[in-house]
């Protein structure tokens, strides 16, 4: 060994060391399973990916556990200094103890083969590659971080266009930013107002008029003003009155409450939100979504800034955490688990009557029989082609079942599929085209006694009712490749999967759901079953106290 060498390896022998069991990725996140080693003491809260160019910069683990001396570190390596991606170039694994910065030696490199751990992600600005690294000679864990700049044609169109757009979009973000910054001017906060607004309402509604109507319950709109911001038509634009109020409300708000994306949100300038509380729809993670999706088709930059100022997000578990502060690019301490304030109702004996009530008045056959809910997600890439297939459903088949169970089939298309349910006239006394009914879905739940779907949220609320479930996957394999989950279906959902109209048939019939399987996946999603998430929401997040 020449002589350079052999200095580097005997200083390398004084350092805190690790074994590492295991590299593998989920999705953007490296994951690192490893062993602490005899020798200088290492703290795994002090570890650290720091960049080996001239801006000695760093980054944080995602997330650490330690069990005794094993260790789980992950990395997300979309989430580096300023939610930016990590920078092209070697980013060294190191502890920032009370010595100082050390390298963190890895025990038996030899025995590690790190080049099989690369992550891939293809992005529009070119290929994006992290290969994970051993030095042969000092043992350290290095992230080799590389950039191929996209070769791909100028979009369709030819350049003009796209310039024009591009300075159109430019002109449009400046005169919103001097709007807002003027009206920071003239409107300073005042620790009183609390903006509610939404991009995809025209108003309040969900988990926005829950807490919005439980501040008024307790009397809060006699101390904090309670504005709302939303849009005249969920599908037209902005008129020109509210987009000279949006900045002025935003400017004067001490704290924007949204449930959804909002454009607007993210280009106020670093340093000058608000706090800004996202209450996401959705009870739970379970499809990937946002920057989880990164180098999938479809996915987003991880260079933009939307959902990134966020403040605070709710979930309803630590379980669900990771993944909605890896869905929306942001720390997971600012991701908290109070609950959903919507589902408070699901806990309350007689909200969960009067929703049992008004779906027996939308749909009267159900009264007395079994109700059956068939709500499946929509395919296809959103709202302007989203459909379902519905050749594979046999509505005499299905209907013959329901003679033979006494029971009723609710179908309940996704909002998005636009294409009525083609249920023959004859067969509509035991099969229903509910999609277009005014009643709540939630309502509608506390009335059903099977709930048959596929990749939709909505087992998320379902499941708190304890009742069974079926799931309905002919395009399982096909999903996966496309869209991914955050856990293998197969480990997540809590009931049985089937794969054909047969099989469903059959395990209706049969009443095959696997039922067992429900109690331990709501205590997994569900941290606070008592009814009191919207007040956690408003005192920890809206109030601050």
């Amino acid at each position: 060994m020449p002589e350079a060498e052999s200095d580097r390896a005997a200083v390398a022998a004084d350092r805190p060391a690790i074994e590492i069991l295991a590299l593998d990725w989920e999705r953007i996140q490296l994951i690192v399973r490893a062993r602490r080693c005899p020798g200088p003491s290492l703290d795994a809260r002090d570890l650290r990916l720091r960049f080996d160019g001239a801006a000695r910069r760093s980054v944080r683990p995602t997330h650490v556990a330690t069990d005794g001396d094993e260790l789980f570190l992950r990395w997300n390596v979309m989430q580096g200094p300023g939610q930016q991606p990590l920078a092209p170039g070697r980013w060294t694994m190191v502890t920032t103890g009370r010595d100082g910065v050390e390298p963190v030696r890895i025990a038996d490199p030899q025995e590690v083969d790190a080049r099989a751990a690369v992550g891939e992600f293809p992005l529009a600005r070119g290929d994006y590659r992290v290969q994970p690294l051993i030095d042969p000679v000092d043992s350290t864990l290095s992230l080799d971080v590389r950039l191929t700049p996209s070769t791909l044609p100028t979009p369709s169109g030819g350049p003009t266009w796209w310039r024009r757009a591009a300075r159109l979009r430019s002109v449009r973000r400046a005169a919103f930013r001097l709007m807002f910054d003027l009206n920071r001017l003239l409107h300073r906060r005042n620790g009183r107002r609390i903006l509610f607004t939404s991009d995809s309402r025209e108003s309040l509604g969900g988990n926005l008029q829950v807490v919005h109507d439980r501040m008024v319950e307790r009397g809060l709109d006699r101390r904090y003003r309670l504005l709302t911001l939303f849009k005249p038509s969920v599908t037209a634009p902005r008129s020109w009155r509210d987009r000279f109020r949006m900045p002025r409300l935003l400017a004067a708000a001490d704290v924007i409450v949204l449930d959804d994306y909002q454009p607007a949100i993210y280009q106020l300038r670093p340093g000058s939100e608000p706090r800004i509380v996202q209450l996401w729809h959705a009870s739970g993670a379970f499809k990937t979504v946002g920057y989880s999706r990164i180098g999938k088709p479809g996915g987003p930059s991880p260079y933009s800034r939307v959902h990134k100022n966020y403040t605070h997000a709710i979930v309803s578990s630590d379980f669900d955490v990771p993944f909605y502060a890896e869905a929306f690019g942001i720390p997971e301490a600012r991701v908290v688990a109070t609950g959903i304030p919507r589902m408070d109702r699901f806990f309350d004996e007689a909200a969960r009557a009067e929703g049992r009530e008004r779906a027996h008045v939308e749909f009267p056959q159900t009264e007395g029989r079994l109700t059956i809910l068939f709500a499946p997600t929509f395919r296809g890439n959103g709202p302007r082609d989203a459909f379902y297939d519905y050749d594979l459903l046999d509505f005499r088949r299905l209907h013959q079942v329901a003679l033979e169970k006494d029971a009723v089939v609710i179908m309940r298309m996704h909002p998005f599929v636009a294409e009525p349910v083609p249920i023959p006239e004859e067969l509509r006394d035991r099969i229903i085209d509910g999609s277009r009914a005014e009643i709540d879905v939630n309502d509608l739940l506390f009335a059903v006694d099977l709930l048959i779907t596929d990749y939709s949220s909505i087992v998320f609320e379902y499941s708190t009712l304890g009742r069974p479930m079926l799931f309905f996957a002919y395009d399982l394999d096909e999903y996966v490749a496309t869209r991914d989950f955050y856990v293998p279906f197969e480990e997540f959902v809590p009931g049985r999967i089937v794969r054909s109209f047969d099989e469903l048939l059959d395990a209706v019939r049969h009443d095959d759901y696997h039922v067992e399987k429900v109690a331990a996946f709501a205590a997994r999603h569900f941290d606070h079953l008592d009814g009191t998430s919207t007040d956690r929401v408003i005192d920890e997040l809206i109030l601050g106290r």
